[in-house]
């Protein structure tokens, strides 16, 4: 796989197989082990716009990167130019953030409904006046994370490109399906492949990357700068490694195909969510400080909950994981999580 390292403004990725910006996933306690497993860099979760207005330092303190974790963007959505603006500001002034991500993709419909996220797709006048004004704010440099339209109506994924450019972000990241698709169906990687042709500033693909083959071949067909995982990466922080690994092989003729090293060991699944779980916990405390709002269930018993959406991609392929999930649902204890862990692990023990 061909990709050298990607530099935008003062930001250099080394390897560009970044980890992508999910809410409800890519907190510190997932972003952290994904860069210690191979990740060229990470984005935090979608922050409000209007929160971090609202809110400042109180939200900025949830959102902020631990000191070792870098490159990291400062992910915002938002409908509002000057809000926007702000914000970014706000996220520049308390420090940590290696650049500030405009989020013109999110599909979900809270964030639609508020005009904000792939409603901009919609509607590029806004989306240009907002990249400018975070542009005109902060020094850091700004990059945008987008898809190649919103439906078949109104997709046009070259203006989107054009429009990005033109406004002033240093880079851009496209996820290569329609905001109505959500994750639905074959990502289009041809769309990529005509921006990457139109543009001058630097592009990373999105969409169906689940291995180091879908890697490969994203790069092979579109010639993007770099390549994004999003859902491919819960629960599997593995496949950064096993993407350097097949870079490094690349020219070796007794290398180990990538799909045999991509599967890690049952011990390192298990290893892996009690330090997921550990982290979860620490992060918990840390918003317990800083608000209390956050206090409704203890640290411990928050980080179960949310531990809940990444189980089941730690534990997919396993006998017996159907019956693991129904006794989880209704854990909220670390131990009680590892003990039914550990019974599911027994079950599944092989020669690794």
């Amino acid at each position: 796989m061909k990709l050298s390292p990607l530099q935008f403004g003062s930001v250099v990725i080394d390897f560009p197989v970044v980890l992508a910006p999910m809410a409800g996933y890519t907190d510190a306690a997932m972003r952290t082990l994904c860069l210690e497993h191979g990740a060229g860099a990470v984005y935090t979760e979608l922050a409000s716009s209007e929160g971090l207005c609202r809110d400042g330092g109180k939200t900025f303190e949830v959102l902020k990167p631990a000191e070792n974790e870098h490159p990291i963007a400062g992910h915002i959505f938002g409908a509002n130019p000057q809000r926007m603006a702000e914000a970014a500001k706000i996220m520049e002034q308390e420090g940590g953030f290696d650049w500030i991500d405009i989020n013109c993709g999110c599909p979900v419909k809270k964030v639609v409904s508020r005009g904000a996220g792939a409603a901009l797709l919609k509607d590029l006048p806004r989306m240009a006046k907002i990249i400018e004004a975070v542009k005109g704010a902060v020094a850091l440099p700004v990059s945008v994370k987008t898809r190649i339209g919103f439906n078949h109506d109104t997709a046009d994924h070259l203006e989107i490109a054009k429009v990005v450019e033109a406004s002033g972000a240093d880079m851009i990241a496209v996820h290569a399906r329609l905001a109505k698709h959500f994750h639905g169906g074959d990502p289009d990687w041809e769309k990529l492949a005509e921006m990457k042709q139109q543009l001058k500033i630097p592009i990373i693909g999105n969409g169906g990357v689940n291995s180091p083959e879908d890697a490969e071949k994203m790069v092979e067909v579109s010639g993007v700068d770099g390549v994004m995982i999003g859902r491919g990466a819960i629960g599997n922080p593995w496949i950064f490694e096993a993407i350097r690994r097949g870079r490094q092989d690349a020219c070796d003729t007794n290398a180990v195909p990538q799909a045999s090293r991509l599967l890690p060991s049952l011990a390192e699944r298990r290893d892996m969510m009690a330090e997921h779980l550990r982290r979860l916990v620490e992060l918990n405390e840390l918003k317990q400080e800083v608000s209390s709002r956050a206090k409704k269930y203890s640290a411990e018993q928050a980080a179960c909950i949310q531990f809940r959406t990444h189980i089941p991609y730690y534990v997919k392929g396993l006998f017996g994981k159907k019956q693991l999930l129904m006794k989880l649902a209704h854990l909220l204890s670390v131990d009680a999580i590892m003990e039914e862990v550990d019974v599911l692990m027994e079950k599944n023990k092989r020669d690794d």
